[in-house]
């Protein structure tokens, strides 16, 4: 599965189920009462998901491999956790396209500044005209986006 148009169509439905996240959670977070427990459940429902495939196909990671992590790596779960409850709590407020614009540029600058800079152990891929000129696009588009929903906000 090292082909482009495979790792492409894979990035696609995971970026698909982002707004989702939110959207579904909301709707337990409603059921349950308040955000925090809905997406406490969410997570759970994800360990047991990724336990069980993990666990049969690669068995349990060793306190040595754990430990041979770097104490920064864990900081994935913080934030996956703070996304996951921001999702939960913005998208029946703000919307989820509204939602979905604000992450994806955050995380389009984010990406970039990794890349430039090589962070976190990750290769060196300068920003070049061709990739700041694509960001700007973005960020141009998701202004636009967002005049016209606050020229269509409801009270």
């Amino acid at each position: 599965m090292r082909s482009y148009a495979a790792l492409a169509a894979w990035t696609f439905l995971a970026g698909a189920g982002i707004p989702l996240i939110g959207v579904l959670n909301s709707g337990m977070g409603r059921s349950v009462g308040n955000p925090v427990s809905a997406t406490a459940i969410m997570f759970a429902v994800a360990l047991l998901v990724t336990a069980g495939l993990a666990l049969p196909l690669y068995g349990t990671p060793t306190s040595q491999q754990m430990g041979s992590a770097p104490i920064w790596s864990y900081g994935g779960g913080l934030l996956i956790a703070f996304y996951a409850l921001s999702a939960t709590v913005i998208i029946p407020r703000f919307g989820a396209a509204s939602f979905v614009a604000f992450i994806l540029i955050a995380q389009l600058v984010t990406s970039a500044l990794v890349d430039q800079f090589g962070l976190f152990g990750m290769a060196r891929r300068p920003i070049d005209i061709a990739r700041l000129s694509g960001l700007a696009v973005i960020a141009a588009g998701i202004v636009i986006m967002e005049i016209s929903n606050l020229r269509g906000a409801r009270p």
